[in-house]
């Protein structure tokens, strides 16, 4: 679950951190600006201390040199050439005491060689200075550095020349007080001369030894302020910073002497208290400005956005009146005085009063589509009757009006006869007006507490409620006939139109609709199997016959895919010579439980599931492969008919599927004869024709199957391609008996040959039916008398067995 943070919250909450930052980076600049400023001041207090040191040193430098020069040209004037070196010996014994009282001298050294000591105010004489006589001996120049053992000196060698020639050196040492208090009074600060060991570092406090000082006891004091460790590498870089109470002081160190195992720096300390707290004002200022900001910000940010969160909040309130569809109320609170500067809580309001707008129009679009769409779901467009769902609506109400009122519900499956050859010969205008004035006719049947229902296509349904016996569906059932006896007047022309009906009825309040409209449809197709225009009950035997055909269709699909189908070969013999003529290829099912099924069985649910399109091809492609191997053995005069199925002569593919097996098997199409049925060759005349031409090309050849039990007329038999003429055998059975049958064949062959065709006899059974066929001519004769239909695996020794020279060994007797 979202918490709410209103949007004045939200903005603090953005300001303050976008101010925090802020005042971090710049405060964080600041300082290390300030920093900055700091490390360059006292980088340059460094150089200036250097250079301070390098300028006092090199004037106690000179003035000391000077005062020797001038006290040895005393010295040396007021004696003659002789007495010049001990004069100036007697000379610095006199001004010994003078020296240290004036000019901060320690000791005093006469060379008159490198070597020879002529005067030394103290016996010990340090080796630099020795170094620096002798250097001064050879250079001839004065020589001067700063010298630290147990404390820091000034040690200088000068060189002089006695009036006689001789070259003699004065070297001395001196404290370096002056320097110290001569650069603590012009830079300000407090200086000091301290050692360590050269050999460690970091080095610790106690390691350090203080030499001198200019203030001892503020030394003493930052002493024990001092770290554990001391870079003393990273002090003579960038300093260190002190505090010693409250108050901040600055180091810098400065080499001295670093030719002995312990290191001499002077240490210049700088006051920096004022700076520190001056930096500290500053840093505060900043944190004030940066908060006062913050506040006055924060304050201006709460107040235009509390008025702004307030609108919104406002607007938010009233948008559940759009989902209420509230729209005039909506419009009423929302409805605002135009102000001098508009903002986009304004444009958001005007456009909420937009929507509102757009959203009642809407409304009213889908109120009116909602009611379209609910009369269309429920009801058919083209006649008005409620369509499926109505139906099922209507049919559960009625099984559920059983609980209280106890009865019967009856339903009654109708399906329109001969309404698909009107639709089809005339077109669908004058069909959709047969089935209006076909609803009209079944409204009129029925009671205003019942329903008619359009199904779909030409079927109906009628629902009977609070029926007290079951045999009213029966008087309904005939009413309906009895009104579609009438004739249907359309556009001129009359109609005849039958209905079948099925019907179911039921006490049940729990039966599913699904069920009644099963069973009635079920019922249904036993009235059109008995010729149509009647009606018919449901039974149970009814459903189980359906059972056991979904049953068949399920085993001819498993049968399909596990190649249970066989091919049977029946002989056609000419009447007239006993010549073996050809044969009809004859499709067999061998069940594995079953045994062989008869091809009735299986023959109409193979059409019915769609399945007889891919098994036609299958039976093509045999029946090459035995025409094939026909011939290889020798029988190139044999002719196979091929029996096509209405679904597999419309199949666009068949063409191309013939030329196919033609190249495949190397085969000539006038091995081969497709055999149609009646009923597929008027289903499309023109369609029909097309094909067949097609097809002729190629070279196969037609036949016309139980010719007489359809509906061909002979101005259809002229126009298509077809070479020979099936008589059914329902005609042969009753022809010895049956003048009527006798004539029927006996006319059938003469008007076939009067069309130059050829006429084949199916069904001959007996001698007496082949010798009356031969009498009338009949070309062609298939039947049990000859023999059955041959298995293929046993055609050939069947051809061998029956046949000499081509011929039926039985023979053909007058």
């Amino acid at each position: 679950m979202n918490r709410f943070i209103s949007l004045p919250w939200k903005l603090l909450i953005v300001m303050l951190l976008v101010l925090l930052v802020m005042t971090v980076g710049l405060t964080s600049f600041s300082l290390v600006r300030i920093n900055d400023d700091f490390s360059e001041q006292q980088q340059h207090k460094r150089t200036l201390g250097q250079q301070q040191f390098s300028q006092y040193n090199q004037l106690l430098e000179n003035q000391l040199r000077v005062w020797v020069e001038s006290f040895a040209e005393l010295s040396f004037s007021n004696q003659d050439a002789e007495t010049s070196i001990r004069a100036l010996q007697q000379a610095f014994s006199r001004q010994i005491e003078t020296l240290h009282l004036h000019l901060n001298v320690d000791h005093v050294w006469l060379y008159t060689e490198p070597t020879e000591i002529t005067y030394q105010s103290t016996a010990l004489i340090p080796a630099a200075v020795e170094r620096q006589v002798q250097l001064a001996f050879q250079q001839q120049a004065p020589q001067s550095d700063i010298l630290c053992d147990h404390y820091c000196v000034k040690s200088l060698a000068v060189p002089l020349l006695a009036p006689e020639g001789q070259m003699a050196v004065v070297a001395m040492t001196t404290t370096l007080v002056d320097i110290l208090f001569y650069l603590s009074r012009s830079l300000q600060v407090d200086v000091a001369i301290v050692s360590h060991n050269s050999s460690q570092d970091p080095a610790r406090p106690e390691d350090i030894r203080l030499l001198s000082s200019s203030n001892a006891a503020l030394l003493n004091a930052l002493y024990y302020e001092l770290p554990d460790l001391l870079n003393v590498s990273e002090i003579y870089t960038e300093g260190l910073r002190l505090q010693q109470d409250q108050q901040y002081y600055f180091a810098h160190m400065q080499v001295l002497d670093v030719s002995h195992q312990r290191q001499y720096h002077l240490i210049i300390i700088e006051d920096i208290t004022d700076y520190v707290l001056a930096n500290q004002r500053y840093q505060r200022q900043i944190i004030y400005v940066a908060v006062l900001a913050f506040l006055m910000l924060a304050l201006l940010t709460y107040m235009i956005t509390k008025r702004l969160s307030g609108r919104l909040m406002m607007l938010a309130a009233r948008l559940p009146m759009l989902a209420n569809r509230e729209f005039t109320k909506f419009r009423q609170q929302s409805d605002r005085k135009t102000t001098l500067f508009s903002d986009e809580v304004d444009n958001l309001n005007e456009a909420t009063l937009t929507l509102s707008w757009q959203l009642e129009t809407l409304n009213e679009q889908v109120q009116q589509h909602t009611q379209e769409l609910e009369n269309i779901a429920m009801y058919d467009l083209l006649t008005g009757l409620p369509n499926r769902n109505m139906l099922q609506y209507q049919l559960k109400k009625a099984l559920a009006g059983l609980d209280d009122t106890p009865g019967h519900v009856g339903l009654l499956f109708l399906d329109l006869d001969q309404f698909k050859k009107v639709n089809d010969s005339r077109g669908h205008a004058f069909g959709d007006q047969l089935l209006i004035e076909a609803a009209i006719r079944l409204r009129a049947c029925i009671h205003t507490a019942d329903t008619v229902c359009r199904f779909g296509g030409d079927e109906f349904v009628i629902i009977l409620t609070k029926m007290a016996q079951p045999e009213e569906t029966a008087k309904v059932a005939a009413a309906i006939l009895h009104a579609f006896k009438q004739p249907i007047e359309l556009a001129g022309d009359s109609f005849q139109i039958g209905t079948s009906i099925g019907i179911s009825v039921t006490s049940d309040s729990t039966t599913q609709t699904e069920d009644m409209i099963r069973q009635a449809d079920l019922a249904m197709y036993q009235a059109k199997a008995k010729g149509g225009n009647d009606w018919h009950h449901y039974t149970a035997e009814m459903y189980q016959e359906f059972a056991y055909r979904l049953q068949l269709e399920t085993e001819v699909r498993t049968a399909l895919q596990q190649e249970e189908f066989s091919l049977s070969l029946q002989p056609q013999i000419e009447v007239a010579t006993g010549k073996l003529y050809g044969f009809e290829a004859l499709l067999r099912w061998c069940h594995p439980q079953r045994g062989m099924v008869p091809p009735d069985d299986f023959i109409g649910v193979i059409e019915n599931s769609h399945l007889m399109v891919p098994l036609g091809y299958w039976v093509i492609e045999r029946c090459f492969k035995i025409a094939r191997q026909l011939m290889q053995h020798g029988h190139h005069d044999l002719k196979i008919a091929i029996n096509l199925s209405a679904d597999q002569f419309v199949d666009p593919n068949l063409t191309q599927f013939l030329k196919q097996q033609l190249l495949a098997h190397q085969v000539s199409a006038d091995y081969f004869e497709l055999e149609l049925t009646e009923s597929t060759l008027v289903k499309n005349v023109s369609d029909t024709l097309v094909s067949m031409h097609a097809i002729k090309k190629m070279g196969f050849g037609f036949a016309i199957d139980d010719f007489g039990t359809g509906y061909s007329s002979l101005s259809y038999l002229k126009q298509m391609p077809v070479d020979t003429i099936k008589i059914d055998k329902s005609f042969l059975f009753g022809m010895l008996d049956n003048h009527a049958d006798f004539q029927i064949i006996a006319s059938t062959i003469a008007m076939v040959h009067k069309l130059e065709l050829k006429v084949v006899a199916e069904g001959v059974e007996s001698s007496a039916q082949l010798r009356m066929l031969r009498q009338h001519r009949c070309d062609l004769a298939q039947g049990f008398y000859f023999s059955k239909a041959v298995p293929e695996p046993d055609l050939l020794q069947f051809i061998h067995d029956k046949f000499k020279d081509g011929h039926w060994i039985g023979g053909v007797k007058n």
